[in-house]
């Protein structure tokens, strides 16, 4: 449970977001199609480096399963396919922004005066640990 001032909210349904939300492609495809007001298959699979199509369709199914993107057939000249978030996709993607704002702040100027502390296992160079950081470590 987290409290914040009069409101409590309860942590459990966050897991499940979470989950969704860690998964490859999620929120690559939550921010491409919340940019614009619809995309085509090929348009997203262009915008994606490193996503393969079939990749990048079983995450548009879960997503229209749980109700946050639409799929779109347009009947004009040849048919087309287009997709877009729903009112809950939008609501997700606005959800979001702070989050990734915070997180963008934090990885720009790492907490001052702190340690950093060493990972069980770190390598080790002449008997000093050698701390490794990847893109996106917070550790400080």
């Amino acid at each position: 449970m987290i409290r914040v001032g009069e409101t409590s909210y309860c942590i459990d349904p966050a897991g499940g977001v979470m989950d969704l939300l860690g998964r490859q492609w999620t929120l690559a495809l939550i921010g491409i199609l919340g940019n614009r007001p619809s995309s085509r298959f090929n348009e997203i699979c262009n915008a994606i480096t490193g996503a393969g199509s079939k990749a990048i369709s079983d995450r548009l199914k879960r997503l229209r399963r749980l109700g946050l993107v639409e799929r779109i057939v347009v009947p004009e000249g040849p048919l087309r396919v287009e997709y877009r978030l729903t009112p809950r996709g939008n609501s997700l993607r606005n959800a979001l922004v702070p989050l990734l704002a915070w997180a963008d702040e934090v990885h720009a100027s790492p907490p001052p005066d702190v340690p950093p502390r060493d990972p069980v296992g770190a390598p080790t160079k002449g008997g000093t640990r050698v701390r490794r950081t990847l893109p996106g470590d917070f550790r400080g």
